[in-house]
C-alpha cells in the first residue's frame, strides 16, 4: 500500500447566532467575536452544544468532540450532520468500525449526502476494503462531481491495488478542482514514481511543497 494523503469532510454544525452577519459571513471584529462568544441568552442549550462539539473539531480534540456529539443524538437521534461529525471524530480516534456505524446511518438518512460517502470511504480503505471505499468514493462523485476530497481519496484507493493510472486521472481531476492543494500532487508523484515517470514524479513533488 502507498502512502497517500486522504481527505476526510467535516460538516459544520455550528450555529450561528443573532449576531452573525447575513448569509453567514462575518461582518467586523465585533462580529466575529460576538459570535465566538455569544451570550448565554442568545442560543439554545442545543446550539451551544452544537458550537463547542464544533470547536472541539476545530481544536482537533478528538474524544472530547466524540462524547459532546453522543449528548447532541441523545436528544436528536436523526442528525445526519451529527452523526458524520462524530464519525469523523471516532474515525480520528482509530475507532473505525464505530466510525463506519455513524456514517452508515447517516447515508441510511440522508442518501444523498455526498460527505458522508466520502468519509465512509475512507473508513474503509482503513479497514483494507479497498473496492468498498472504491464504491463511496463513486458515489460520493454521482451526487457532488466537483468534490475534490473524493477524487483525491478514490486515486488513493486505485493507487492501493495498483491501478495507478486510473490513480493519475483521479488526481488530475482532483488538481483541476483545487491547484493549490499540495497533497494532491504528492499522491500524484507517487503514482508517477511506481510507473517510472522520474520527471513528473520531481516536477510534483516540487509543487506539493507550494
Amino acid at each position: 500500500m502507498l502512502a497517500c494523503w486522504a481527505t476526510l469532510s467535516l460538516a459544520q454544525t455550528a450555529i450561528a447566532t443573532q449576531n452573525s452577519a447575513p448569509n453567514g459571513a462575518l461582518g467586523t471584529a465585533e462580529d466575529v467575536a460576538a459570535v465566538a462568544a455569544p451570550s448565554p441568552a442568545a442560543i439554545t442549550p442545543m446550539e451551544a452544544a452544537l458550537n463547542s462539539a464544533q470547536q472541539a473539531l476545530d481544536s482537533e480534540n478528538w474524544s472530547k468532540a466524540a462524547e459532546l456529539y453522543d449528548l447532541i443524538l441523545e436528544e436528536t437521534p436523526a442528525n445526519f450532520e451529527a452523526l458524520n461529525n462524530r464519525g469523523y471524530a471516532l474515525q480520528q480516534l482509530g475507532q473505525y468500525k464505530r466510525a463506519l456505524a455513524d456514517f452508515n446511518r447517516a447515508i441510511e438518512l440522508n442518501p444523498n449526502y455526498a460527505i458522508a460517502f466520502n468519509n465512509r470511504g475512507r473508513t474503509w480503505s482503513q479497514l483494507g476494503n479497498e473496492q468498498k471505499a472504491i464504491e463511496d468514493f463513486s458515489q460520493a462523485l454521482k451526487v457532488n462531481p466537483k468534490s475534490a476530497a473524493a477524487l483525491n481519496n478514490r486515486g488513493c484507493a486505485y493507487s492501493n491495488i495498483g491501478a495507478h493510472k486510473e490513480a493519475i486521472r483521479d488526481f488530475d481531476r482532483a488538481i483541476k478542482l483545487d491547484s493549490k492543494n499540495g497533497n494532491f500532487y504528492w499522491n500524484r508523484a507517487q503514482a508517477f514514481k511506481v510507473l517510472g515517470n522520474k520527471r513528473a514524479y520531481n516536477k510534483d513533488i516540487e509543487r506539493s511543497k507550494h
